[in-house]
């Protein structure tokens, strides 16, 4: 039994014949650490109205996560929605952020500790299929980052243990047949979720719609709030009912913007 957890370049996981849909959307992002004053503060920031240099808006996030050491890990991300994704130097568009990021941060040239490195997020769980005669592939290597947010730590995890119970009951009943109901556990556990961020990716990748967005929520806290949950997939189970409504109502927005 093999679990391919090689990460979103996934060099294994192709060889076994996994692919990468090319029409879910991508990421690309860079970080770097920072020496701060602020290393202590007990949440994260994200700033989703962020500009090239000359002052355009970019479709993509910037954050500050504290780590409690006395450093900082600072970063960008950008979606592939966006009509000039390649074109954008993420080194240059983290130098931006670190200019334009609060000051109580004390982000600068002096307090930076390492390069920026980058790389491209594979998202939605784009690669497939997950399962094979043998194998499961669990984690950046199967696609399993988060759209809405670029955050993938967290479903390494989920889809490594959910992996493991299969792998279990399949070895258990001596049937690797049964390694096939992981997949339709990633559907049933995260497939309206990952098509509303499909949906939602696609809207912001349009600077217009994305500075709208931006600058209509963050002056609406409530709406930035709830915003904020379901981006981190933390809505209350009381709040889920409303998952198939958001989607439609995205779906109907998209359906009427022009072609990119």
């Amino acid at each position: 039994m093999v679990v391919v957890a090689d990460g979103s370049l996934n060099r294994f996981g192709r060889e076994l014949g996994a692919e990468r849909r090319r029409d879910y959307p991508m990421g690309m992002a860079a970080r770097g650490y920072f020496r701060s004053a602020a290393s202590h503060q007990p949440f994260l920031e994200s700033q989703l109205d962020l500009r090239d240099e000359d002052g355009a808006t970019i479709p993509g996030y910037g954050w500050v996560f504290p780590l409690g050491d006395g450093t900082v890990n600072v970063g960008v991300g950008l979606l592939s929605t966006f009509r000039r994704w390649k074109t954008v130097n993420t080194t240059k568009m983290m130098n931006r952020y670190v200019e334009t990021a609060p000051s109580y941060w004390g982000l600068s040239d002096q307090s930076r500790l390492t390069t920026p490195m980058g790389g491209k997020l594979t998202m939605s769980f784009s690669r497939g299929p997950a399962v094979g005669a043998n194998w499961v592939m669990v984690g950046d290597a199967v696609g399993a980052i988060n759209p809405w947010n670029g955050e993938g730590i967290s479903y390494a995890y989920e889809t490594g243990r959910i992996a493991a119970h299969h792998i279990l009951d399949a070895l258990a009943a001596d049937d690797l047949g049964l390694l096939s109901r992981y997949q339709a556990e990633l559907e049933e556990t995260y497939g309206l979720y990952y098509k509303m961020a499909r949906v939602f990716v696609r809207l912001i990748g349009y600077p217009s719609v994305m500075r709208t967005l931006a600058h209509v929520g963050l002056r609406n806290r409530p709406l930035m709030e709830w915003t904020l949950k379901v981006m981190a997939n933390l809505l209350d189970e009381d709040e889920r009912h409303l998952g198939e409504q958001a989607y439609q109502a995205l779906a109907a927005v998209v359906r009427r913007l022009p072609v990119a």
